[in-house]
């Protein structure tokens, strides 16, 4: 399961590369930015099958990062092609960061548990 989280991701990646450099309205920075949303989306999902849990908290935590990643996609997809005073680029780092703590905060639970 592990091997075909990272293809899947693998995949996304590099389709998501293809239609960056054949869509001409699909700016640089929206596929660099996307693409670093699906290579964490893909790595936390990894992590969710490497890091030691119950099963409840890796099914659960699946679906929310998958979903997750796909709203980050799509901010990513429409947000301006600029680092600075952009609201979408500080919504995806502030989802990310809540799904680095969900992660641990799961993962010092289930052992407790």
């Amino acid at each position: 399961m592990k091997n075909l989280t990272l293809t899947i991701g693998g995949i996304a990646l590099a389709l998501n590369l293809l239609f960056g450099f054949l869509i001409s309205g699909y700016e640089p920075f929206n596929v660099g930015f996307t693409s670093i949303v699906i290579v964490l989306t893909t790595l936390l999902i990894y992590l969710l099958r490497v890091v030691p849990m119950k099963d409840g908290f890796v099914i659960g935590l699946g679906f929310f990062f998958l979903i997750l990643g796909v709203v980050e996609f799509i901010l990513g997809l429409v947000s301006q092609p600029s680092m600075t005073d952009n609201g979408k680029v500080i919504a995806v780092i502030i989802l990310l960061a809540i799904q680095a703590g969900i992660l641990l905060i799961c993962s010092s639970i289930s052992k407790r548990v």
